[in-house]
């Protein structure tokens, strides 16, 4: 073979010291989880193995309700989803939340992708996390981006409200996102880079100079072939079978009361 592929050309690009920064989108992008997921390890993080057992059965039925809702309108369904913590403990919440991460990275998480943010930093470009999941959840992501812009829960008296305090970065609002976290630190678009897996990502991939594909989506992948952008197909590592639950069988009183939140959740619809 003479000289690089093409994805090793592209490659070369977007880890050229030129580049300024480089976002990157979560789910399915630098870890094979989403929210329904997250919520359901922090939902029974403290259950008895037949009470997670009933939860996962919930889940299990109501998943093509929240999936065809997701694909109608992701800001409305994180909306709609993240009520369910309403009433949780603010301290409990948070504390779960930094063991349900660890798990993730451990079991869930792609390497290349990890060593993709390192190499980013290595470049000296700045690192950015912009996702819809919420802020709790990815702050022990900290120390592996500069900055991280991620969905953000009301909370009163030492309990999350279930509410959100501002529009969750997902979307057409990910491109306004990005456009102002450049602008607030004198960076400039052309020479950023971003990382999603989904055409609703469009937005913040088209806002920026150099945009990769993860994993992508059909539509995604069809329109990163013709705009001859960057794919990548990043794996988790290789292991055991990867239990959506936790296997612990503490049975402590749980933080999230899933029965009171499965009723007023049905109540809503």
């Amino acid at each position: 073979r003479i000289g690089p592929s093409r994805e090793e050309r592209l490659r070369q690009q977007v880890l050229d010291q030129r580049r300024s920064f480089a976002a990157f989108d979560l789910e399915n992008t630098l870890i094979a989880s989403n929210v329904v997921e997250s919520y359901a390890w922090l939902a029974t993080r403290h259950l008895d193995t037949s009470q997670r057992a009933r939860f996962a059965l919930r889940t299990i039925a109501e998943g093509p309700g929240l999936w065809s809702r997701d694909r109608r309108d992701r800001t409305d369904f994180l909306r709609y989803f993240y009520r369910r913590y309403r009433g949780a403990s603010v301290e409990q919440l948070d504390t779960d939340a930094q063991e349900l991460l660890s798990a993730l990275i451990i079991t869930k998480s792609f390497p290349a992708a990890m060593r993709r943010v390192r190499a980013h930093k290595a470049a000296g470009h700045r690192t950015v996390l912009i996702t819809g999941a919420l802020e709790l959840a990815v702050k022990p992501l900290e120390p592996l981006f500069d900055d991280i812009i991620a969905a953000r829960m009301d909370s009163r008296n030492g309990r999350y409200t279930g509410e959100m305090l501002d529009v969750p970065p997902t979307g057409e609002v990910r491109a306004q996102v990005i456009l102002e976290w450049a602008d607030r630190h004198g960076l400039d678009l052309k020479e950023g880079v971003a990382y999603a897996d989904s055409a609703s990502d469009l937005p913040m991939l088209e806002a920026v100079g150099y945009p990769v594909a993860v994993n992508p989506e059909t539509r995604l992948a069809t329109i990163a072939d013709k705009r001859g952008w960057l794919t990548e197909q990043w794996t988790k590592s290789p292991g055991g079978p990867r239990p959506l639950l936790p296997m612990s069988t503490r049975t402590r009183t749980p933080h999230l009361d899933d029965r009171r939140l499965s009723r007023s959740s049905g109540a809503r619809r």
